[in-house]
């Protein structure tokens, strides 16, 4: 992956997928020669550009992702920022398929399992309410 800063927005660039659950890439600031980098995440301290950006593993399980940069040189400072990026699926690596789509297809159901118990419980307070409407003419 690569990052590429201009005009105030960080670019992504050459997106080849996630290789070991991280998101990280290098960083190409046209322009910015003798400036000092650094970048924060999801408002996150900034820490300096070393090798590139790197997303740690715990931003990965939020669900979004926010990528600032600073480019500092002097007195002069510079911020570029990305998008707010929705990170909306999950990417099952590390072991084979057949090993790890069932441990992972066991979770998906059990949260749909708690969300449909979660959706018939207030569907229950809304006939409650609905009912209560009726009977008295008024929620009042």
């Amino acid at each position: 992956m690569k990052f590429v800063l201009k005009d105030g927005l960080i670019h992504i660039v050459e997106n080849h997928g996630l290789a070991n659950n991280t998101i990280e890439g290098s960083v190409e600031a046209p322009g910015l020669d003798g400036f000092s980098l650094s970048y924060s995440i999801n408002g996150k301290g900034f820490k300096k550009i070393k090798d590139g950006i790197k997303v740690p593993k715990e931003d990965l399980k939020k669900t979004t992702l926010d990528i600032r940069v600073r480019a500092q040189k002097g007195e002069e400072i510079l911020y570029f920022k990305s998008d707010v990026l929705p990170l909306t699926h999950a990417i099952i690596l590390g072991a084979k398929l057949e090993d790890r789509y069932p441990e992972a297809l066991k979770k998906v159901m059990r949260e749909m399992k708690e969300l449909k118990i979660e959706m018939k419980s207030r569907m229950l307070d809304l006939v409650g309410t609905f009912e209560e409407i009726i009977e008295k003419g008024s929620l009042f």
